[in-house]
């Protein structure tokens, strides 16, 4: 029986091209709580991203594993599991930061900001419907204070330099390219649901994951049953148990109606 579904925000309960929410992403988060399945927020953005970006508008949650699994909290904001980057990645980041010309994005678990803004971070972060975070003239505050995400607006062919500068390290390709999410090594949405499910008594088997981008696959294949949105690559479809209609088509309601018919089936 599943007890519990972690949904990605981009792409699974919000469309990249529409303001506000669907009201098919209320009514399956609706169906859900009608069934007792608990719902949480696995994402790699940052809280404030969320709450000033009004992303999801007055949905409410019972938890969040936020910034790929590196900071998770519980419905009330309080912190559960955390896991900042080593310093010293940090400070090799720095260093390839003056020596290329992209904007490097820092996340603390209270503040995030940018080196500089290039026409690359203001078009991506337009993309993803999301303002420009605000200008640090001192991204060396990155070694003093717990960064767990950062995210260098570099290319793709960029992925062997940054691998070899920053071995502890998690480098993810953002979905459309142009960024990548950086987090500690070994760190992912599957271990920020971990500490999440430890927390909450579930198993791997009483949980489902929905998500659509690279950074869903590990949670997509570690939750009991893995769900990938009919928008998504061909990697995260690959990845998942059942494949459902893309958000365009309610593919998240789909979704946890899978869910649920697959709860009341076992129930049977």
């Amino acid at each position: 029986m599943i007890k519990a579904i972690f949904f990605d925000i981009d792409g699974t309960l919000r469309d990249f091209t529409e303001t506000g929410i669907r009201p098919g992403t209320r009514q399956a988060l609706n169906l859900a709580r009608q069934a007792g399945i608990l719902c949480f927020v696995a994402t790699g953005r940052h809280l404030l991203e969320i709450q000033e970006e009004n992303l999801l508008d007055d949905l409410e949650f019972d938890g969040y594993v936020l910034l790929n699994g590196s900071l998770c909290l519980d419905g009330g904001l309080s912190v559960l599991y955390e896991q900042p980057i080593p310093v010293s990645q940090v400070e090799a980041m720095l260093a390839l930061s003056q020596e290329l010309p992209f904007a490097l994005l820092f996340m603390e678990k209270d503040a995030m900001y940018v080196s500089r803004v290039t026409p690359e971070l203001e078009r991506l972060q337009a993309q993803i419907g999301t303002a420009i975070p605000p200008v640090e003239p001192h991204m060396e505050r990155g070694l003093k204070h717990p960064v767990y995400q950062m995210i260098p607006y570099i290319g793709d062919e960029n992925l062997s330099l940054l691998s070899s500068c920053l071995p502890l390290c998690d480098i993810t390709r953002w979905h459309d390219g142009g960024a990548f999410d950086i987090t500690p090594k070994g760190g992912s949405k599957s271990l920020g649901i971990q500490k999440v499910m430890e927390y909450y008594g579930f198993s791997r088997d009483q949980i489902a994951a929905i998500g659509d981008g690279y950074n869903d696959i590990p949670m997509i294949r570690y939750a009991g049953v893995g769900i990938a949105m009919g928008n998504g690559n061909d990697q995260v479809k690959a990845a998942a148990d059942f494949v459902t209609d893309p958000i365009s088509q309610d593919g998240l309601l789909r979704g946890v109606e899978y869910v649920v018919a697959m709860n009341r089936r076992l129930s049977e």
